[in-house]
């Protein structure tokens, strides 16, 4: 990996998706998405014997996005949520609802034709094969640690989502990069900013990432502090 990438991956999502984050919690959270989200507590979490306040699952893909205008604005999301993809890793709920042979078998459980709700054993985009055949994602673990409760409900953080979405180069997902491009920062996060950057990817690479030895003695004293 690139360290422009490295840098991009690492330090500049992570820092503009915590911002996001705040000034988003005051928005209205989209109303589309609960019928879903009632249905899916009834055929799958309840079954499932889930309590959704507890941190065992996450709900996956762009879901998430649809609870705030300015999101879905960024990814040119129109009309309401049209399915839900649940993941559950824990092998002893799938177990709950007698499903157990399905998680070793396909790690897929699609509950009715009538609605579109699929719980997955694993978050991986890659399987679904086309223009998601080569995209990789962080560790299971990771992706739940991390993962936020919205509601009563659990969503995938919103560096992941960005992070496979922007993996697949689609001209609609470029409208993510102008959306960080449109957060001006203060110095003061900026500063922030490149401690953070140094921290991630050593002091070494960040010489040659900023131009060589010239800025040396202004990068230590930020990699000392």
């Amino acid at each position: 990996m690139k360290l422009s990438e490295i840098y991009i991956k690492d330090v500049v999502l992570k820092e503009f998706w915590g911002q996001v984050k705040e000034d988003t919690e005051n928005e209205n959270n989209d109303e589309g998405i609960q019928p879903l989200l009632k249905i899916a507590d009834e055929i799958i979490f309840k079954p499932f014997g889930v309590n959704t306040l507890d941190k065992v699952y996450f709900i996956a893909g762009s879901a998430r996005l649809y609870l705030f205008p300015k999101l879905r604005d960024a990814f040119e999301l129109t009309g309401t949520i049209g399915d839900l993809d649940i993941v559950i890793p824990d092998r002893q709920f799938w177990e709950n609802a007698n499903l157990g042979d399905e998680f070793d078998k396909t790690g897929i459980y699609r509950p009715s034709e009538k609605y579109n709700i699929e719980v997955f054993s694993v978050w991986d985009p890659s399987k679904a094969g086309g223009q998601y055949k080569d995209v990789t994602v962080r560790s299971l673990d990771e992706i739940l640690e991390d993962s936020d409760l919205i509601g009563n409900h659990y969503y995938m953080d919103l560096f992941d989502i960005t992070d496979y979405k922007l993996k697949l180069n689609r001209v609609k997902e470029k409208k993510v990069v102008e959306l960080i491009n449109s957060y001006n920062n203060s110095d003061e996060e900026k500063f922030s900013f490149l401690k953070k950057i140094i921290k991630t990817i050593g002091l070494g690479d960040a010489r040659r990432f900023f131009g060589g030895d010239a800025s040396a003695g202004l990068l230590e004293s930020f990699f000392t502090d």
